[in-house]
């Protein structure tokens, strides 16, 4: 999955503890035409790079609501806004706005000496688009099934390509204040991509002992993730608590890297856990 810090794996960043949008609460979320901001802070623990095999510890937090009846969602440093307004009476809805984030990986030292040898990357900057649809009322009157993708491009000199999430996800709730909300991920990139985050240059390898390698692109990962969130005041505003569970797998050229096959593992895991509260 893509890493933003954080977003569902394997490319989970660095510095935020939930990996998709926190509800507001149990019930779902407030009506769409309530405005309402939830603010949540806890604590995750995340692979040390994208394909890693160790882990840290990562405090961070999650912004979310909805404003006029436009949705916003601020996980860690990407920022979404759909532009187009909830309306409550429609059982099939669009979401369509901006995406705007920063991708840190190993931007910082990692543990792995091979790795750190190889230096640090610069930050990316990612612009793109956000679209879906949802459909309310599957099985129950209080679930939602929605398939979306985002595409996003460097816009900073970083990786300088784009990237491309598609996702399916399932929400309902279970009781009167569980909230659950499942999804399946995938995350598609190309060779510019893979040669900046997965490659060895000659003189990588000279510096690290890693083979030279030069990735390909395509299918970068699948993977899956659960969220959960308990209200604890009962009602729509007020406090909650929330967790997430998700596992990827690195694919193609992406697995094959020295990064990934000699220093690190294809399977990635994330999970935090939190208390957020909405007003």
């Amino acid at each position: 999955m893509s890493r933003y810090l954080p977003l569902p794996p394997p490319l989970l960043c660095a510095a935020i503890a939930v990996a998709a949008p926190l509800p507001a609460l149990a019930q779902g979320g407030p009506p769409p035409q309530e405005d309402t901001i939830t603010v949540g802070l806890g604590l995750g623990v995340t692979t040390d790079y994208d394909g890693a095999n160790e882990y840290k510890l990562i405090p961070g937090g999650v912004l979310q609501g909805t404003v006029r009846g436009h949705d916003f969602r601020l996980n860690g440093p990407r920022l979404f806004i759909d532009a187009i307004p909830n309306d409550p009476a429609r059982r099939v809805e669009l979401e369509l706005g901006p995406v705007v984030g920063l991708r840190t990986n190993r931007t910082g030292k990692v543990e792995d000496p091979q790795v750190n040898a190889l230096g640090k990357l610069d930050t990316a900057v990612e612009l793109g688009l956000r679209g879906g649809i949802g459909i309310s009322g599957i099985a129950s009157r209080t679930d939602k099934l929605s398939f979306t993708a985002t595409a996003v491009r460097d816009v900073a000199g970083a990786h300088d390509s784009y990237r491309l999430s598609p996702a399916i996800e399932y929400s309902t709730l279970v009781g009167r204040r569980t909230f659950v909300r499942a999804a399946i991920t995938a995350d598609f990139a190309p060779g510019d991509y893979a040669r900046y985050y997965f490659g060895v240059t000659p003189e990588g390898s000279a510096a690290s002992g890693l083979a030279a390698f030069d990735p390909q692109g395509g299918l970068e990962s699948v993977g899956a993730n659960v969220l959960a969130t308990y209200s604890l005041s009962g009602g729509r505003k007020g406090w909650s608590l929330f967790g997430i569970a998700s596992y990827s797998r690195l694919q193609g050229d992406f697995a094959a890297s020295p990064l990934v096959r000699d220093a690190g593992s294809a399977n990635q895991f994330f999970g935090s856990a939190g208390v957020g509260y909405t007003f």
